[in-house]
């Protein structure tokens, strides 16, 4: 064995996940956080990520996002809360008449995803036919998903006094009614996993799902982080239970550090690569066995090594003796001085 048998592999440190071949993962995100370009990350590590609602080809990268094309698999808005996304689905299903905001100068909001169309649609025909379009594309959706990526985080959401419905709080530009607002209780949030778990049982029977909870802004207060905390808490209970449902800590992280990173950067690529595998099912430990360097004796285990060599032994020793006779001449010399100046 050569002395470059003994060194560690320093390219397999330094190397990053092994591409992932194009189209061999295929995943469907519902929810989108402008801020955060986790679609962006999913089709640059090789994903094939489902686009059900796809915008016009001739329209600008910017403005595409302004109106959520492309931001996720479809145009449904932050969600976020699983009380939302429960009750989207259930519309899905049962396809109740929109819940729509009335603004000052005419136009109409869709309450449930006020973001999407922030100047609003001309009239109540055209909200109901959007709402009717975005539904049937849902639907197809869920029906061909293989794994649906749920990104949650703790939007304040606003709850119709008449209907029990429950919409984001809309970003100002948006003149919602004075609907009171509906926490994010243990309770309500155990009670929305649950009816996320019946809706997903009829529209996509076979669909793995991985849940990542987002990160409380930075500047979040006290109360909103606490909020953060029990959406976590809940969701990670929720997997456990259920064999179809993942839920990773880690992967919560890696897809928090997309927002410190430049989209156009190798770090953001390298990332981009992992959490496309994480969220495609494998396994962390698997992606990252064999890449670590291997560690570093102890530093008493060490010594002990290096004081029962022979060969260092004898330096050793060689040391001492040289030490030795060093002291004595020295004593010889001085004492040789001080009887030539005593003459």
């Amino acid at each position: 064995m050569t002395d470059a048998d003994d060194e560690p592999d320093t390219d397999a440190v330094d190397a990053p996940a092994a591409p992932v071949v194009a189209g061999t993962i295929r995943l469907s995100l519902l929810g989108a956080d402008p801020a955060l370009p986790l679609a962006q990350a999913l089709r640059r590590g090789g994903a094939a990520l489902a686009d059900a609602e796809p915008g016009p080809k001739q329209a600008s990268a910017e403005l595409l996002a302004r109106f959520h094309y492309g931001l996720a698999s479809a145009r449904a808005g932050r969600l976020g809360d699983v009380r939302l996304i429960a009750q989207l689905l259930e519309e899905v299903a049962a396809r109740p008449a929109p819940l729509l905001w009335p603004q000052p100068d005419g136009t109409q909001i869709d309450a449930a995803r006020p973001e999407v169309d922030p100047a609003g649609l001309p009239d109540v025909a055209a909200a109901t036919a959007y709402r009717a379009a975005h539904l049937d594309a849902l639907a197809k959706l869920l029906g061909e998903t293989e794994t649906l990526i749920l990104p949650l985080s703790a939007p304040v959401l606003l709850c119709d006094p008449q209907s029990g419905r429950l919409a984001p709080r809309p970003a100002p530009g948006v003149v919602p009614p004075g609907w009171p607002e509906a926490p994010g209780t243990a309770d309500a949030l155990d009670a929305g996993f649950a009816r996320l778990q019946a809706a997903l049982t009829t529209l996509a029977p076979k669909a793995a799902l991985r849940l990542i909870v987002l990160p409380a802004p930075a500047e979040a207060s006290s109360e909103t982080r606490a909020a953060h905390a029990l959406v976590a808490s809940r969701a990670a209970a929720w997997a456990r239970a259920e064999d179809r449902v993942a839920q990773d800590p880690v992967l919560d992280a890696l897809v928090a550090r997309l927002a410190t990173l430049p989209a156009e950067g190798r770090d953001f690529d390298r990332l981009a690569t992992l959490i496309t595998r994480l969220c495609g099912g494998a396994d962390l430990l698997d992606l990252v066995e064999g890449t670590a360097a291997p560690l570093a004796p102890p530093p008493e285990t060490d010594r002990k090594a290096r004081q029962k060599d022979p060969e260092r032994r004898a330096k050793r020793k060689a040391k001492a003796e040289a030490r030795d006779k060093g002291r004595t001449a020295k004593v010889m010399c001085e004492d040789e001085l001080l009887e030539a100046f005593s003459k």
